[in-house]
């Protein structure tokens, strides 16, 4: 056979007969023969690598239960592409960013997931000016157009609102949020007090301080509301973490606990804790298919993705 035509084989390329294609990938498969797809790499001019970008943190966000399921999600199907995945990090967009454009320009990375979004991202503005093919994780710019995957959010919110109040009977619940209110969280509170005004219950909403602020500001707010009996998170190490400072102030008062993303596996005792799960393995699973599509501006196309979450009963 000559060079070309046990290349086509092994790529089974439909020129080649099935036949040919056979003999040839048997005997590639006794020889132990494996692709060299860095050499595939720098003939296409692209790394079989899609590069994965975590929120900018000053914390310990990239260890989130959350994004490592995600990260998951996107292994596997890369794995089945024969691809590998490269992860950016940094505490500031600048670094990220710094991350990023160093994937792009000394390794030739060309495709990229973004497990977050918000307004005015350097990294995402960097990404569509080099016209490189990426997909959010999350609720995309109102600004532009841009491939996403998500849940519904504000369903998500009216759900965990629902259970909180009619399942679990709060009268009073407070809505906890990050410093950082992404997105995501707007739409749960959305959602939450949606639901609150539909059954005429009084909400009050607070932020959990970032991890280097005064625990004197939330301890503060915390005695100043003796009378929460319920609480909605955005995320189950918000919730729990809020929770901790709550029993800390309030130890003899005990309240249910709603949050998101099913982070915890183990019970916990002395605690009215229920979460929701977003199934971040299946968000991640399909924004890696999605980066492997072309680009859509059509509204409503299958390129902007809305995937379930668990229902509490």
């Amino acid at each position: 056979m000559s060079v070309s035509t046990a290349s086509r084989a092994l790529n089974d390329n439909p020129r080649i007969s099935a036949a040919t294609r056979r003999r040839i990938q048997s005997l590639a498969a006794r020889l132990g023969y494996v692709p060299n797809y860095n050499a595939k790499s720098l003939t296409r001019g692209e790394a079989n690598v899609v590069g994965v970008v975590f929120p900018p943190s000053q914390s310990s966000t990239q260890g989130n239960p959350f994004f490592i399921d995600a990260m998951r999600g996107i292994n596997r199907v890369l794995t089945q592409r024969q691809y590998v995945l490269s992860v950016a990090i940094g505490e500031t967009s600048d670094d990220v960013l710094a991350n990023v454009s160093a994937m792009v320009d000394q390794a030739k990375v060309k495709r990229f997931v973004l497990l977050y979004s918000h307004e005015d991202d350097p990294v995402a503005d960097y990404l569509r000016l080099a016209g490189l093919r990426f997909v959010i994780v999350g609720q995309p710019s109102v600004s532009h157009d841009d491939d996403y995957v998500d849940n519904d959010n504000v369903a998500a919110g009216e759900a965990g609102a629902t259970y909180l109040i009619d399942k679990l009977h709060a009268n009073r619940p407070v809505f906890v949020s990050s410093a950082v209110d992404w997105p995501y969280e707007q739409n749960r509170r959305q959602g939450f007090k949606q639901i609150a005004t539909k059954r005429g219950v009084p909400t009050v909403e607070t932020q959990l301080p970032r991890a280097d602020a005064p625990i004197a500001s939330i301890t503060e707010w915390l005695e100043n509301h003796p009378n929460i009996d319920g609480i909605l998170a955005t995320d189950d190490l918000i919730g729990l973490s809020f929770y901790q400072r709550w029993q800390q102030v309030h130890p003899d008062v005990q309240v249910p606990l709603v949050s998101y993303n099913r982070s915890i596996s183990l019970p916990l005792p002395n605690v009215n804790f229920h979460s929701i799960d977003l199934y971040p393995e299946r968000l991640g699973a399909a924004a890696a298919e999605l980066v492997f599509r072309k680009h859509s501006t059509e509204a409503g196309h299958e390129n902007r993705i809305i995937l379930p979450f668990e229902q509490l009963n």
